[in-house]
């Protein structure tokens, strides 16, 4: 199994704007020099991610609707390493009608090793197109159903 994780008990509260995943690095995740390569680190923020959706009410998306990552942007600060112990957090930071934007920080300890933006739509997987945030994401982070005012994309 690649870096092990559990989310702590807390993380996994219905609505929670921000989810802490703790990963270990594990061998497979390192190259020859014991670093982890980086895209390892980007499997580390999906995790997070994908958890912190879930929290907010991504276990009840309507049929056939998945999220898509329509946009990822990654600041590596400082590699990690073969055994490291990882906090990977996943905040969600502006909520829109059509997307969610999201932060994300892997860090060793008060170290930060790597800061992330990234932008989350939705699809229709049958038929291939966007679709709104479903309502019931809207809903659970707050907004009602709608998003907040002045925002519309």
């Amino acid at each position: 199994m690649t870096a092990t994780s559990a989310v702590s008990k807390t993380a996994a509260r219905d609505g929670a704007r921000s989810l802490t995943v703790p990963v270990t690095v594990e061998f497979e995740d390192v190259d020859a020099y014991g670093i982890a390569h980086h895209l390892r680190l980007a499997s580390f923020l999906e995790r997070a991610r994908l958890r912190l959706l879930l929290g907010c009410g991504g276990e009840r998306l309507p049929r056939g609707v998945v999220p898509v990552m329509y946009d990822l942007h990654l600041r590596f600060l400082r590699p990690a390493r073969l055994l490291d112990q990882l906090a990977v957090t996943a905040e969600i930071a502006t909520v829109t009608r059509v997307k969610l934007a999201l932060r994300y920080r892997i860090r060793r300890g008060e170290e930060t090793l790597l800061r992330a933006e990234s932008v989350v739509a939705f699809a229709d997987a049958a038929a291939g197109g966007p679709v709104l945030v479903p309502d019931v994401l809207m809903e659970s982070l707050g907004t009602g159903g709608a998003p907040p005012d002045g925002e519309t994309a």
